[in-house]
């Protein structure tokens, strides 16, 4: 089964907003078809993925659309009433961190868990493919938008649902979650090439 990722663009982890926002930003996403900047969901079912409610949840939506991440209209039926609201990705989607789909909607991982995964992941030179990033936790803090001591719990919250690893006092963390993902699938491609490569064999000998 293919694996399902979706994409945190920069453009948003790098805005001085509140993680909710930008979790309710990952929350539509959920409901995206495809690559379609389109998104057509109701407010009651973001709220159940983002477990927000009310005024809350709306603030949070306002917001990507102030700093003009998405646009939002109110879709209208024949009839006159009105139905799900339509969201529309506005931001620069060139450049984002893409993130598995279980951990992004992971009910075990807390929201600054989940946006400083993304940073993390941001950071991690995957043309080494070691899935290896150097931040300090101050440079964490400030990217995240969070006190030093919250990213303590974010970084133990990410180690003990198996996410990262990393040792105390060092700036290495190691994406070995999906470093794992990344290793299995080379360990797949080398049995197809190796099953491939008897086959071929086998027919180059049938043939005489």
């Amino acid at each position: 089964m293919k694996q399902r990722h979706l994409r945190m663009p920069y453009t948003l982890l790098e805005l001085a907003i509140a993680n909710h926002a930008k979790y309710v930003y990952m929350a539509l996403l959920h409901f995206r078809s495809k690559t379609s900047k389109k998104i057509k969901v109701s407010l009651a079912k973001v709220a159940e993925v983002t477990e927000l409610k009310g005024r809350q949840l709306t603030n949070h939506i306002n917001t990507l659309v102030q700093y003009n991440i998405v646009a939002k209209w109110q879709n209208k039926h024949d009839s006159g009433e009105y139905g799900c609201n339509v969201y529309t990705i506005s931001c620069d989607e060139s450049s984002f961190a893409e993130i598995p789909w279980e951990i992004a909607y992971d009910d075990k991982l807390s929201v600054n868990a989940k946006i400083g995964y993304c940073i993390m992941k941001r950071y991690t030179d995957l043309d080494k493919q070691d899935y290896v990033c150097y931040l300090t936790k101050r440079e964490l803090a400030k990217k995240i938008g969070c006190s030093l001591n919250e990213v303590d719990k974010v970084k133990r919250n990410l180690k003990n649902a198996g996410l990262i690893a990393y040792e105390r006092n060092s700036n290495k963390i190691t994406l070995v979650y999906e470093k794992s993902l990344d290793d299995n699938k080379n360990e797949i491609k080398q049995i197809v090439r190796r099953k491939n490569k008897v086959n071929h064999n086998e027919n180059d000998s049938t043939a005489f």
